[in-house]
Protein backbone atom coordinates (compact mmCIF):
# COMPACT_ATOMS: atom_id res chain seq x y z
CA UNK A 1 0.00 0.00 0.00
CA UNK A 2 1.73 3.07 -1.50
CA UNK A 3 1.47 6.64 1.13
CA UNK A 4 1.97 9.95 0.06
CA UNK A 5 2.21 12.79 2.49
CA UNK A 6 0.43 15.63 0.94
CA UNK A 7 0.83 18.19 3.74
CA UNK A 8 2.63 18.57 7.33
CA UNK A 9 3.68 21.40 9.46
CA UNK A 10 7.09 22.84 7.11
CA UNK A 11 9.55 23.10 10.11
CA UNK A 12 12.19 24.53 7.40
CA UNK A 13 9.19 26.99 6.14
CA UNK A 14 9.21 28.01 9.69
CA UNK A 15 12.75 28.46 10.54
CA UNK A 16 13.18 30.29 6.59
CA UNK A 17 10.10 32.47 7.80
CA UNK A 18 11.89 33.24 11.39
CA UNK A 19 14.82 34.46 9.73
CA UNK A 20 13.37 36.54 7.48
CA UNK A 21 10.97 38.70 10.15
CA UNK A 22 14.32 38.68 12.55
CA UNK A 23 16.27 39.62 9.64
CA UNK A 24 19.21 37.31 10.80
CA UNK A 25 22.15 35.94 8.12
CA UNK A 26 21.54 32.51 7.20
CA UNK A 27 22.12 29.70 9.05
CA UNK A 28 21.17 31.57 12.45
CA UNK A 29 17.78 29.64 13.07
CA UNK A 30 18.58 25.87 12.81
CA UNK A 31 16.55 22.92 13.74
CA UNK A 32 17.33 21.54 17.52
CA UNK A 33 20.07 18.84 16.05
CA UNK A 34 22.52 21.30 14.62
CA UNK A 35 25.18 22.72 16.87
CA UNK A 36 24.62 26.31 17.06
CA UNK A 37 27.29 29.19 15.97
CA UNK A 38 30.30 30.17 18.72
CA UNK A 39 30.83 33.57 19.67
CA UNK A 40 28.36 36.13 20.43
CA UNK A 41 26.11 36.34 17.35
CA UNK A 42 22.56 35.37 17.62
CA UNK A 43 21.21 31.81 17.27
CA UNK A 44 17.73 30.91 17.13
CA UNK A 45 16.66 26.88 17.68
CA UNK A 46 13.21 25.78 16.75
CA UNK A 47 12.25 22.64 17.69
CA UNK A 48 8.93 20.49 17.67
CA UNK A 49 7.77 20.05 21.45
CA UNK A 50 3.96 18.73 21.09
CA UNK A 51 1.45 17.66 18.40
CA UNK A 52 -1.62 16.54 19.58
CA UNK A 53 -4.96 15.70 17.05
CA UNK A 54 -8.23 18.17 17.06
CA UNK A 55 -10.80 16.25 16.94
CA UNK A 56 -10.69 12.98 14.75
CA UNK A 57 -9.50 12.55 11.56
CA UNK A 58 -11.77 13.17 8.29
CA UNK A 59 -11.72 10.59 5.80
CA UNK A 60 -12.53 11.14 1.83
CA UNK A 61 -12.13 8.31 -0.77
CA UNK A 62 -11.74 9.23 -4.09
CA UNK A 63 -12.63 6.74 -6.63
CA UNK A 64 -11.27 8.11 -9.67
CA UNK A 65 -7.60 8.71 -9.16
CA UNK A 66 -8.45 5.27 -6.60
CA UNK A 67 -6.86 7.15 -3.52
CA UNK A 68 -8.05 7.20 0.18
CA UNK A 69 -7.49 10.95 1.97
CA UNK A 70 -6.72 11.46 5.71
CA UNK A 71 -6.87 15.21 6.79
CA UNK A 72 -6.06 15.54 10.66
CA UNK A 73 -6.16 18.93 12.10
CA UNK A 74 -3.35 19.71 14.32
CA UNK A 75 -1.95 21.68 17.10
CA UNK A 76 1.62 21.83 17.17
CA UNK A 77 3.67 23.82 19.88
CA UNK A 78 7.02 24.55 18.88
CA UNK A 79 10.22 25.87 20.95
CA UNK A 80 11.93 29.00 19.81
CA UNK A 81 15.20 29.22 22.02
CA UNK A 82 17.72 31.85 21.40
CA UNK A 83 21.53 32.30 22.20
CA UNK A 84 24.16 35.21 22.05
CA UNK A 85 24.16 38.75 23.02
CA UNK A 86 20.81 40.36 23.39
CA UNK A 87 18.76 36.69 23.18
CA UNK A 88 15.87 38.35 25.56
CA UNK A 89 15.15 41.82 23.63
CA UNK A 90 15.22 39.43 20.30
CA UNK A 91 12.88 36.77 21.47
CA UNK A 92 11.11 39.86 22.94
CA UNK A 93 10.58 41.46 19.31
CA UNK A 94 10.12 37.99 18.04
CA UNK A 95 7.00 37.33 20.02
CA UNK A 96 5.56 40.91 18.44
CA UNK A 97 5.79 40.25 14.96
CA UNK A 98 4.92 36.85 15.09
CA UNK A 99 1.74 38.47 15.63
CA UNK A 100 1.59 40.96 13.05
CA UNK A 101 -1.17 40.65 10.14
CA UNK A 102 2.66 41.14 7.77
CA UNK A 103 3.83 37.57 9.56
CA UNK A 104 0.71 36.10 10.02
CA UNK A 105 -0.63 36.53 6.45
CA UNK A 106 2.88 34.48 5.17
CA UNK A 107 2.24 31.61 7.61
CA UNK A 108 -1.13 31.32 6.26
CA UNK A 109 0.37 31.31 2.61
CA UNK A 110 3.50 29.85 3.36
CA UNK A 111 2.75 27.20 6.03
CA UNK A 112 -0.54 26.55 5.84
CA UNK A 113 -0.81 27.18 9.55
CA UNK A 114 -1.97 29.87 11.97
CA UNK A 115 -0.20 30.94 15.19
CA UNK A 116 -2.81 30.37 18.52
CA UNK A 117 -0.79 31.03 21.53
CA UNK A 118 2.52 32.56 22.83
CA UNK A 119 3.55 31.54 26.39
CA UNK A 120 5.66 34.03 28.33
CA UNK A 121 8.75 34.70 27.24
CA UNK A 122 11.33 33.41 29.50
CA UNK A 123 15.11 34.74 30.39
CA UNK A 124 17.41 31.57 31.13
CA UNK A 125 20.60 33.30 31.21
CA UNK A 126 23.19 30.90 32.67
CA UNK A 127 26.66 31.71 34.10
CA UNK A 128 29.48 29.96 32.20
CA UNK A 129 33.02 30.17 33.17
CA UNK A 130 34.15 33.53 33.88
CA UNK A 131 31.16 34.91 31.66
CA UNK A 132 26.94 34.68 30.48
CA UNK A 133 25.78 32.87 27.89
CA UNK A 134 22.46 34.88 27.04
CA UNK A 135 19.32 32.99 26.46
CA UNK A 136 15.59 33.32 25.98
CA UNK A 137 12.77 30.95 25.11
CA UNK A 138 9.30 30.78 23.95
CA UNK A 139 6.58 28.16 22.90
CA UNK A 140 4.51 29.22 19.95
CA UNK A 141 1.42 26.88 18.97
CA UNK A 142 0.04 26.64 15.75
CA UNK A 143 -2.83 25.07 13.74
CA UNK A 144 -2.36 22.99 10.63
CA UNK A 145 -3.85 20.26 9.04
CA UNK A 146 -1.55 17.13 8.22
CA UNK A 147 -3.05 15.08 4.98
CA UNK A 148 -1.84 11.98 3.54
CA UNK A 149 -3.26 9.43 0.64
CA UNK A 150 -3.16 6.12 0.93
CA UNK A 151 -3.92 4.22 -2.54
CA UNK A 152 -7.14 2.05 -2.38
CA UNK A 153 -7.76 -0.28 -5.53
CA UNK A 154 -10.75 -1.57 -6.23
CA UNK A 155 -11.46 -5.07 -6.34
CA UNK A 156 -11.16 -5.80 -9.90
CA UNK A 157 -11.88 -10.27 -9.19
CA UNK A 158 -13.54 -11.63 -6.40
CA UNK A 159 -13.79 -15.55 -6.50
CA UNK A 160 -16.82 -16.43 -5.28
CA UNK A 161 -17.50 -20.25 -3.11
CA UNK A 162 -21.17 -21.34 -2.58
CA UNK A 163 -22.58 -24.35 -0.74
CA UNK A 164 -25.09 -26.07 -1.65
CA UNK A 165 -25.91 -28.52 1.26
CA UNK A 166 -26.90 -25.78 3.98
Amino acid sequence: MATTTQQQFDMKGLRSLLREVLSLPNGAVRPSYQAGPSGTEPCVIVSVLTSVEIGTTRQAFDGTREIERLSTARLTTISIEAFGNNAYALMQTLTTLLQASSTQAMMRNRLNAGLVTLSPLRDLTIVMGAGTEERAQFDATFSHSDCVEIDLKRIEHASVLTHSNI
